[in-house]
This record gives structure tokens, sequence and C-alpha cells, in this order.
């Protein structure tokens, strides 16, 4: 049975894309739970994690139930919202009605290479602004001296839904730089035939004209 590469691709790509939009429901950042003096509502030895979702929109991190601080000593942990980080969920929706949408292959595929190309940029920049922000947020709110060797950065953690959804972008971009090279090299079945390479012989005009 002979593989479809094209109808997989074609499969292949919005899977991807919609792969990607829903790992940002998990874990991309997270403050460990020997941070000095804890983080945010988190207390010494609570973790606060924050999903894809909560940078983009500016959601609340969790925190673990069992090290929540009191209501009175709470600290401030949610950021504002990440525009990268919500500018790749548009990349993936407009990648995903790209592939439904657009039936010429070579334009489908050059098109949503280009847009999961941008989206992983996208998301590596966002992925480290917002680490420099929780590092500041974590410096500001320290009160008990940082370990023999440690940095505040050594406290903010990437998780794996960062590294899930990055990859998913990467391999559709791969994925369809890989199909239009394929598709740019293969000629178009309804295409001209090339003219020939030596032109016509004419006639000769000296020669004498054949009697009659």
């Amino acid at each position: 049975m002979k593989l479809d590469m094209g109808r997989w691709g074609r499969l292949f790509s919005p899977a991807g894309l919609v792969l990607a939009g829903l790992l940002f429901l998990a874990p991309f950042l997270a403050v460990s739970c020997d941070a000095p003096g804890g983080y945010g509502r988190a207390a010494p030895g609570g973790t606060t994690t924050y999903t894809g979702w909560d940078l983009a929109t500016g959601g609340t991190p969790d925190v673990s139930a069992d090290h929540l601080r009191p209501a009175g000593q709470r600290r401030d942990d949610v950021l504002p919202p990440q525009p990268l980080a919500g500018a790749v969920l548009v990349l993936v929706v407009i990648g995903v009605l790209v592939t439904v949408g657009v039936g010429r292959a070579r334009t489908r595929r050059g098109v949503v290479a280009v847009i999961a190309a941008i989206g992983a940029l996208f998301l590596l920049v966002n992925q480290a602004t917002a680490r420099v922000l929780i590092e500041e947020r974590l410096r500001e709110q320290i009160t008990a001296p940082l370990p023999a060797g440690k940095q505040v950065g050594d406290f903010v953690q990437d998780q794996g839904g960062f590294a899930f959804a990055l990859l998913a972008l990467v391999l559709v971009a791969l994925g369809n730089v890989a199909g239009w090279l394929r598709l740019v090299r293969v000629p178009r079945p309804d295409a001209a035939p090339a003219p020939p390479d030596t032109a016509p012989t004419l006639p000769d005009a000296t020669a004498p004209a054949a009697e009659g």
C-alpha cells in the first residue's frame, strides 16, 4: 500500500498546531520550592507554576495547596499579559485555518512553514522575557540569604509544556519546509512543454528556384 505523503502532511500540520496550542494549558515556568522565603502566595517550600495560558492572559499561577500563605501574608505573583504568548496563540489559529482553507499545496506548505517558524521564535522570546520578569519579582521578595553558589535565576525553571509546545511548532515548520521544497522540485503537470533549443532551418534565399 503506497503511503500518501500529501494526505499525511495535510493532517500533520493542523494536528501539530493544535497540539502546540493545547500545551499552553500545561506548565511553562515554575518558581521552585526551595526559593528562600517563598514567592508570591507560596510559603517557603511551596512551588508556583505558570502555564502558557497564565503568561498569555495574565492569569493567576498555581500554588501547591499545602504551602499557600494566609491571606494577609500573600505577595504578588501575577504577571501582566505577555503579548508574544498571545501572538503565538493567534498564529496557531491562523495556521490551522490555512491548513484547512488553502487548497494549493505549495502555497499552503509555504505559509504554514512561515507561521510555525515565527510562532516558535515568538515562543522562545516570550519564555526568556517571562523568566526575567519572574526573576525580578522573586529578587524583590527574597527575605532570606541565598544558598552558597546560588543565583536568583536558579530558582526559576522551564517546564515541559513550553518545551513540547516549542518542539511541536519546530516540527510543523520543518515538515512544511520539506514538503514545500519537494513540491517546488516537481514540475507542474499542466506546465507547457519547453520550446526546442534549436531554431527552425530557413530556406536559402540565394539558392536558384526550382523550375516547374
